[in-house]
C-alpha cells in the first residue's frame, strides 16, 4: 500500500474517525509540487471545488512525466475527499531567480482544525539543483530566507488556528529553517521533514533546540539525500518499493494501513555512498566546493540544459550530447578542469577504499 492507495481507502473517513497522522502529513507536503501556476488565475485562495474545476480544465503536456501526473491525480483526489472536506489552497508562491540562484515554491492548506504550510522540494530545473548543491558551502540558501518570510506572512493570518509545517526533500529543510525563525513558536503543532538534507553543525543552535521536539524526520531505508551533511538525531526509516536514489520518490514509500512500514537500519550500500559524499563535503573548504559546483553548473549552462531529464531518460539524453559535451569540456579552462577532476578522483578513491575495507 502506498500514498495514492491510502487516499482512495480513507477518502470518506473524517479526522474525527481517524486522526491526522504521518501519512496525511506526507500527502499535504507533496501537494506543494502541484503546478498551481499553470491554472492561469490570480486568485490567492482556492476552494476545493474551484481547484477541482480548474484541474479538470487543465490538459497536462504530453511529456509531463509519470510523477507529475501523480501529483495532479493526488491533488484532484484530495479535492474530492471527505477526509479533507472544505480544504482551501492559499497563497501559492513560486520563485525562479537565476541571479540569486533561488528555486522556491510553497502553498498553504487551510483545514477546519489547522493549517498546513507546505514547502516544495527541488524541481527538475538545473537552477533548483544548483541551489541544492550550494547547501554544501552556504549556511543558508536563498530559498530558506524566502521560506522564513513566507511563514511569517502566512502565520499572521491565523490568530487562533495552529499550524503544521512540512516538506519533502529540500522542502523539509525549508520547513525546519522557517520554523526556527518563527517568533511565535507556540503556533506550531508539528514540523514534518521527508527525506530532507541535513544542516551543517552550526545550524543546530538554540533556535533549533527550541523546536526539536516538534520535528518528525523520515527517510527511506536506502536514503542518500536525507542523510547528507550532519545528522543531529536518528530519523525514522521507512520501507520503499524502489532502490537508492529512486527511493527519494515518496510515491514509492510503503504503508501498512495508515502508517509507514518501518525498517530498523539503512542498507550497507547506501551508507557506503553517503559516507563517501559526506567525506567530500567535510574535507574540502568552502571556496573549493563553490568552485567545483560553479564549474559543473556553468558547464551545464553552456550545454543549454535548463531542465534535467528524468531518471529513465538521463543516460540517453547525455549520450546524445556527447559531441557537445566533449567540445565544451575542451573550452573549460585548465584550472577549472583540474578542480573538477581532482575532486571526482578523490571521491572515487574514497568510495573504493571504503568498499575494500
Amino acid at each position: 500500500m502506498q500514498v495514492l492507495d491510502y487516499l482512495y481507502k480513507y477518502q470518506k473517513t473524517e479526522f474525527k474517525e481517524l486522526p491526522f497522522n504521518e501519512v496525511d502529513a506526507l500527502i499535504l507536503a507533496m501537494v506543494s509540487y502541484f503546478p498551481f501556476d499553470v491554472l492561469n488565475n490570480q486568485k490567492t485562495i482556492y476552494s476545493s471545488d474551484e481547484l477541482l474545476r480548474r484541474i479538470n480544465e487543465y490538459k497536462p503536456p504530453r511529456n509531463a512525466g509519470e510523477r507529475k501526473l501523480k501529483y495532479i491525480e493526488m491533488t484532484k483526489t484530495i479535492c474530492l475527499s471527505k477526509r479533507y472536506k472544505n480544504i482551501k489552497f492559499a497563497w501559492f508562491k513560486k520563485t525562479h531567480d537565476k541571479t540569486s540562484e533561488k528555486q522556491f515554491q510553497a502553498i498553504t492548506l487551510i483545514l477546519k482544525d489547522f493549517a498546513y504550510v507546505s514547502f516544495c522540494g527541488t524541481d527538475s530545473t538545473t537552477l533548483g539543483w544548483k541551489e541544492d548543491f550550494n547547501m554544501a558551502y552556504l549556511e543558508m540558501v536563498p530559498s530558506e530566507i524566502e521560506a522564513i518570510n513566507y511563514l511569517k506572512y502566512v502565520s499572521s493570518f491565523f490568530v487562533f488556528k495552529k499550524l503544521y509545517i512540512g516538506g519533502h526533500s529540500k522542502g523539509g529543510r525549508l520547513a525546519i529553517s522557517a520554523a526556527k525563525a518563527l517568533k511565535k513558536k507556540q503556533k506550531l503543532l508539528g514540523i514534518y521533514a521527508f527525506d530532507a538534507p541535513n544542516f551543517p553543525p552550526t545550524a543546530y543552535n538554540e533556535d533549533y533546540k527550541a523546536i526539536d521536539t516538534l520535528i518528525r524526520d523520515y527517510t527511506p531505508d536506502e536514503s542518500i539525500i536525507g542523510r547528507l551533511m550532519h545528522e543531529y538525531h536518528r530519523k525514522a526509516i521507512v520501507a520503499s518499493s524502489n532502490s537508492l536514489l529512486m527511493q527519494h520518490d515518496a510515491f514509492s514509500w510503503e504503508l501498512y494501513d495508515h502508517s509507514f512500514i518501518y525498517k530498523s537500519n539503512y542498507t550497507e550500500r547506501s551508507t557506503h555512498i553517503v559516507d563517501t559524499i559526506n567525506y567530500a563535503l567535510y574535507n574540502y573548504d568552502e571556496d573549493r566546493k563553490k568552485e567545483f559546483i560553479d564549474t559543473i553548473f556553468d558547464f551545464l549552462a553552456r550545454l543549454d540544459i535548463e531542465k534535467l531529464p528524468s531518471e529513465k531518460e538521463f543516460l540517453p539524453f547525455f549520450a546524445s550530447k556527447f559531441g557537445v559535451i566533449r567540445e565544451q569540456w575542451k573550452n573549460t579552462s585548465k584550472e577549472k578542469r583540474a578542480v573538477v577532476k581532482k575532486m571526482l578522483f578523490d571521491i572515487t578513491k574514497d568510495y573504493f577504499l571504503k568498499k575494500k575495507n
